[in-house]
């Protein structure tokens, strides 16, 4: 016959390493949970700290920045673009007789003798002095 007492004792044994392994399963999930917690906070605040990084300029301060070198670069190159365009020079001496020879009325020939070019040449700066006078 069983005896109720041992019985007793070795249900509460039961019980009791039922219980103490729920323990563990329990203690080892909430050690799991915090290590993914921690590793999820880490990662929130790599994630955080590369989208807010002090070094990278902001659209509007990159823009900013872009248009002072904008500014820059075309201060720098208007002296060397009016240089190119000659605005303040008056043209080759070679044009300005041609415009005269022309508003005398010579021709290409005569004007190709005095100048020392060619007939072509001659022909060609009446056209483009033609067309000049024509755009004024």
């Amino acid at each position: 016959m069983i005896d109720p007492i041992h019985c007793l004792i070795g249900g509460s044994i039961i019980v009791t390493l039922l219980f103490a392994i729920v323990l563990l399963c329990i203690r080892r999930f909430q050690a799991q949970h915090a290590s993914t917690t921690q590793r999820i906070r880490s990662l929130r605040e790599k994630i955080d700290t590369a989208l807010q990084d002090e070094c990278s300029p902001t659209p509007k301060e990159a823009f900013s920045t872009t248009l002072k070198t904008v500014q820059l670069t075309t201060g720098l190159q208007m002296p060397r673009l009016r240089n190119q365009a000659k605005l303040h020079q008056a043209p080759p001496e070679k044009y300005t007789i041609l415009r005269r020879l022309a508003s005398q009325g010579m021709k290409a020939e005569e004007i190709a003798a005095i100048l020392g070019i060619s007939h072509i040449e001659a022909t060609q700066l009446l056209s483009l002095n033609s067309m000049a006078r024509s755009n004024r």
